[in-house]
């Protein structure tokens, strides 16, 4: 899934859960769920993993950042509607994220014991759709659905 279905999906865990450790270990969860459903993903950006950041497409990279970027700042804007719950929210955004920072981690650093157990291309915590229709679709009702969640006052 993209960053932003991640951000949102652990915000709506840490609006509606009330413990932390439960918020970080549903968050965690959370990531390996909505990566096994067939989703689009728009893969690596071109020469990250050969040569690093100096060997990257600019123009690719541009392109990709503009989506985590977007999901960080409608996850701002929806946690300021929710202020009482902020930290929580922050919390399960976080951890909900974390998986893709160790896929960063391990491509940084070689470790590549870590694509053992994150979901990426190849493993079997990660399902790309068969046809973009259908992996955008799946991303749509899951953003629709945490937004929803996010905007409805807590009861």
């Amino acid at each position: 899934m993209i960053t932003t279905i991640h951000l949102l999906t652990g915000a709506v865990i840490g609006k509606y859960i009330q413990s932390i450790w439960l918020i970080i270990i549903l968050a965690l969860i959370s990531h390996y769920a909505l990566d096994f459903i067939p989703h689009y993903s728009p893969g690596e950006v071109q020469g990250y993993l050969e040569n690093g950041i100096k060997g990257c497409s600019i123009k690719d990279l541009l392109l990709k950042s503009i989506e985590p970027i977007f999901g960080l700042i409608l996850l701002s804007y929806l946690i300021f509607l929710n202020k009482e719950k902020a930290f929580p929210m922050i919390i399960g955004a976080f951890f909900a994220w974390f998986p893709d920072l160790l896929v960063y981690f391990s491509w940084k650093f070689d470790i590549n014991w870590l694509g053992e157990i994150i979901p990426r291309p190849g493993n079997i915590f990660y399902n790309k759709a068969k046809s973009l229709i259908a992996g955008i679709l799946t991303q749509a009702i899951v953003f629709i659905s945490t937004i929803i969640l996010l905007v409805l006052p807590r009861k």
